[in-house]
């Protein structure tokens, strides 16, 4: 069986950083009804660092959301792989989590939808069931699986609006409406 939460998460990273540039270059609207203002710059704190470094080590990541498109997945994930790349990051980047251009791009990995996250949703394994079922009733064979669910064997990735059905079953299973 071949485990699509893990693929399902992938897309949905993707789709998190391309919605974190779109979000970045705003809306000239805004821009134009500032005319007048001064833009500035705030002063680092003494050693260089920020003046309030987060807790969280996840702040600032592009976050992937249920709905996110496979293309702004790929965007996201996209920006990523480049940054490694320009750090000089090989392939193997996990087996070597620690190196200064991992450290370096770490900012910029996206995070999976937190729904998709066992931990951190409480309702998990009842919305793998839904997603399932959703799944099979838009023809791709799916099932349960220990870490969440996969296709069944046989099953096809290519199938007609597999990228469609799966962020419509995600979103319709994960959302807490059902």
């Amino acid at each position: 069986m071949l485990n699509l939460f893990n693929r399902a998460a992938v897309a949905t990273s993707l789709a998190a950083t391309g919605l974190v540039v779109l979000t970045a270059c705003g809306s000239g609207d805004a821009d134009e009804n500032r005319q007048g203002e001064v833009a500035s710059i705030t002063t680092p704190a003494a050693g260089g660092g920020s003046a309030k470094p987060s807790a969280d080590p996840d702040a600032g990541r592009p976050q992937i959301r249920l709905d996110s498109t496979q293309d702004e997945i790929n965007r996201m994930y996209d920006a990523w792989t480049t940054c490694l790349k320009d750090h000089g990051v090989e392939k193997k980047y996990k087996t070597s989590p620690n190196a200064a251009g991992v450290k370096a791009c770490r900012g910029k990995e996206p995070l999976d939808p937190p729904e998709l996250d066992p931990a951190k949703n409480p309702d998990y394994s009842d919305d793998v069931r839904i997603m399932v079922k959703c799944m099979n009733e838009h023809g791709i064979k799916s099932v349960v699986m220990q870490e969440g669910w996969g296709l069944e064997d046989g099953a096809d990735l290519n199938a007609p609006n597999y990228d469609e059905v799966l962020t419509a079953c995600q979103v319709k299973a994960f959302d807490g409406d059902e």
